[in-house]
């Protein structure tokens, strides 16, 4: 993401509320600003605003004091997420997920796409 103090992203635009979203609260954790207070359905939609203008997991999940394997939940296929010193997306993250019996969507993907390039010959 480019610098945050310089880049403004509006969110509200007429009304302050959609359904059971606070949208100031979300434009004020988007821009920067402790999301103190914000529902789940909040978090998740400043955390899809930021991903749609290319944030990254670390950035996001600090702004929004978000765990990163949350992110991972809710963007499998936008985000890969730093576990420690795993990767979403790779064989070792993975078997990771399978060993703590978790669902990736982003790790089941990526292995089922390499066991077919190995089951194919291809290189991996």
């Amino acid at each position: 993401m480019s610098d945050r103090k310089t880049t403004f992203i509006p969110v509200v635009r007429t009304a302050t509320m959609r359904g059971q979203l606070d949208l100031i609260a979300i434009e004020r954790a988007v821009n920067g600003r402790a999301p103190e207070g914000m529902t789940g359905l909040e978090l998740h939609e400043a955390a899809r605003i930021l991903v749609a203008n290319g944030g990254s997991a670390t950035t996001i999940s600090t702004q929004l004091r978000v765990p990163a394997e949350r992110l991972c939940r809710w963007f499998p296929e936008l985000v890969t997420v730093p576990l420690g010193d795993y990767v979403c997306g790779t064989p070792r993250a993975y078997r990771r997920h399978l060993k703590l019996g978790e669902r990736c969507a982003t790790c089941c993907g990526a292995n089922s796409a390499r066991d077919r390039d190995r089951k194919y010959g291809r290189a991996a």
